[in-house]
This record gives C-alpha cells, sequence and structure tokens, in this order.
C-alpha cells in the first residue's frame, strides 16, 4: 500500500469517536479508503476511474465511480457523513457541496496543493493548485481545528500542500 498521508494520521487520532461513515473523495487507488476502514468506518470510496476503485476491496468500503466535478453529480449520496477526507484533489466549485455532505459534528480532513507546486512539478495548473491560506476561506462555514501551510521536501516528498482539519459544529 502506498503511504499514508502523515495529516490524515494525525487528523483521525484527534477524532474521539471513530465509528460512523466517512467519504473518500477523489480515492484514486484506495489507500485512504483501506486506512479508515481499519479504524472501524464504513467508507464510501468514489472516483471517476473504475480501474482504480477495482484495485482495492474491503466489506467496510463500498465504492462508486462518479464524476465528482460535475455539480449535477451532488450529493453524492442521500447521506451525511461522519469524516469526509480529501487529498489531493481541488475543485473550488463543489467545496459547498463537500461542506454540505458533513454530519453536524462530522469532520472534514483535506490536504491538497498549494501556491509554489507550479515551480517544483505537477499540478501546475492554477485551477488545481490553492491560493496563500485560501483553504480556510474555502471553510469558513465550518470551524477550523486545525491549519498547516507547507512545504515538503525530503527524498520521498517534495510538494507544496494546504491542509485543514475541521469540524461542522
Amino acid at each position: 500500500m502506498d503511504q499514508i498521508s502523515n495529516w490524515v494520521k494525525y487528523c483521525l487520532k484527534k477524532i474521539p469517536n471513530k465509528k460512523g461513515i466517512a467519504l473518500d473523495l477523489a480515492c484514486g487507488r484506495g489507500k485512504h479508503s483501506l486506512f479508515l476502514s481499519s479504524y472501524g468506518y464504513n467508507v464510501l470510496a468514489v472516483d471517476i476511474n473504475k480501474e482504480y476503485l477495482d484495485s482495492f476491496n474491503n466489506k467496510l468500503i463500498t465504492k462508486k465511480v462518479k464524476d465528482i466535478e460535475n455539480i449535477r453529480n451532488w450529493p453524492i449520496d442521500k447521506i451525511k457523513f461522519d469524516v469526509v477526507l480529501v487529498t489531493n484533489f481541488l475543485n473550488r466549485a463543489i467545496f459547498p457541496l463537500i461542506i454540505k455532505s458533513i454530519n453536524k459534528g462530522g469532520y472534514l480532513i483535506y490536504e491538497t496543493f498549494s501556491e509554489g507546486q507550479q515551480h517544483i512539478g505537477k499540478p501546475s495548473n492554477p485551477d488545481y493548485i490553492l491560493q496563500r491560506r485560501e483553504l480556510i476561506n474555502l471553510c469558513f462555514k465550518i470551524e477550523i481545528i486545525a491549519f498547516e501551510e507547507i512545504h515538503t521536501n525530503n527524498p520521498i516528498n517534495n510538494s507544496f500542500k494546504q491542509r485543514i482539519f475541521s469540524i461542522n459544529v
């Protein structure tokens, strides 16, 4: 399995009740879906790529092929989620829909690329790169628990990221 995001690990440790339903949005090959299920969450793993979704399985994971960038495909499901997890994905237009999909008392764990990334690698398209402190502005309707704007530069990872951990109060 690919390496689990340290941010995801940190945030999940801070959640007191690790039960309920989690949404892994733009889940790719499912490393975070599998990680969420290891905590006991029932996970809805959503991605546009069926091949990616077919690459992993777990009895606690339900998979759905869906183009989440298309606003007409929202809500993702008729339920709200106790945890919504998004990594390495950005579409500003659906951000309010992501927030609406979180239960009261539910959490958002979000980590994606930020300003500076375009100088060192992909993505380089500004549509997929957060501006300075932009993630805070996108999450204005929920309470921020933790936020980071970082540059990681080591042999495994060289990236500029913004990370937020929030609760829907």
